[in-house]
């Protein structure tokens, strides 16, 4: 990952000019005071990571009531290709499926919105037996519903659902997502579309975590950062990793974070700068992160060494005692 830390104090042999990452930058103002809207004061990530659970009946059917809002806007219309809004909203049974996805009862995979489903591929086979376990836990004797949906180029549906069982007498309708990390199978993946529901589905992660449930009761459910053979073999794969940064910096454009020592094949982390102060939040600098224990999730790319590229909110959490590193960094401490 030749270009990824610039601030290393070393000629560079590319034709791009990375000297830039050394000095000063003037001009972090433009794209970087956006407001921060959320999830790094992680005080506020914290309260949901620490697993309260206050207010989340309340939340979940909140999110459960938006997904069906996105299918009654579509109504019954099946889609035709990718882009296309799906239905119907009335509920189907749906199984786990080796392939990252739930088999519904017409034979379509669907692939819900908020969370990450382990599939074959997964770097230890006893995650997607662990995954599959806790999913039919949660789907047995239940009917899943469709909000507005997109078809992907490989033909699965992709958006929001929520689960009803009334064989079980449940009370209300539940946020498909929610039920399933609760349950530990799977991953919460923040979108650019369920920001009311982000918390929440951290929580439920974080409930499962503490538990043990499901994949949470295997060990390689979360990857070491700092383990680049270990992050290599997880290329392609949704991947929640946790360790500390080593070095931080970037270019103009984007801002690494390294996890190892040797910067051309180690794990990064990347964002885009601009996009730094919205995931973040506005009082950090990326020097502060050094030293600090940080969680990570998202798709791991291979770009010269193991990366996952940040875009939203929600990918990336400061982990206990980070806050006040962070916080000694910015007084001046470190």
């Amino acid at each position: 990952m030749g270009y990824r830390l610039a601030m290393l104090l070393r000629p560079h042999d590319t034709p791009f000019d990375r000297s830039r990452a050394q000095v000063p930058d003037t001009t972090r103002g433009r794209g970087m005071r956006r407001k921060a809207t959320g999830l790094l004061a992680v005080a506020a990530m914290a309260s949901a990571l620490a697993g309260a659970s206050t207010g989340a009946g309340a939340q979940d059917g909140a999110c459960a009531q938006s997904a069906r809002s996105g299918a009654k806007e579509t109504g019954s219309k099946e889609a035709s290709g990718p882009g296309g809004a799906t239905g119907p909203a009335l509920g189907l049974a749906a199984i786990w499926s080796d392939t990252g996805t739930l088999l519904l009862s017409d034979g379509r995979r669907f692939m819900p919105e908020g969370i990450a489903l382990p599939s074959r591929l997964a770097s230890d086979a006893a995650l997607p037996r662990a995954a599959e376990s806790a999913a039919w836990a949660v789907l047995d004797t239940c009917l899943v519903g469709i909000g507005s949906a997109h078809v992907d180029r490989h033909g699965r549906l992709s958006g929001p659902g929520w689960l009803a069982c009334p064989a079980r007498n449940a009370p209300a309708e539940e946020d498909l997502a929610t039920a399933l990390l609760q349950a530990g199978a799977g991953y919460a993946q923040p979108t650019g579309q369920d920001r009311q529901c982000l918390a929440q589905r951290l929580a439920a992660e974080t409930q499962a975590r503490t538990a043990r449930r499901g994949i949470w009761a295997e060990p390689s459910a979360v990857a070491p950062a700092g383990d680049e053979e270990a992050m290599a073999i997880r290329a392609g794969l949704f991947t929640v990793a946790e360790g500390r940064v080593l070095a931080a910096g970037g270019t103009r454009d984007r801002i690494f974070l390294n996890f190892g020592s040797s910067w051309r094949q180690d794990f990064t982390a990347m964002m885009e700068r601009e996009d730094f102060a919205t995931i973040m939040g506005d009082s950090l600098e990326p020097a502060m992160l050094r030293g600090t224990l940080v969680q990570v999730r998202g798709v791991v790319r291979a770009e010269g060494g193991p990366a996952i590229m940040l875009r939203r909110p929600g990918e990336i959490a400061l982990l206990a005692g980070a806050q006040a590193r962070a916080a000694r960094g910015k007084r001046g401490g470190e």
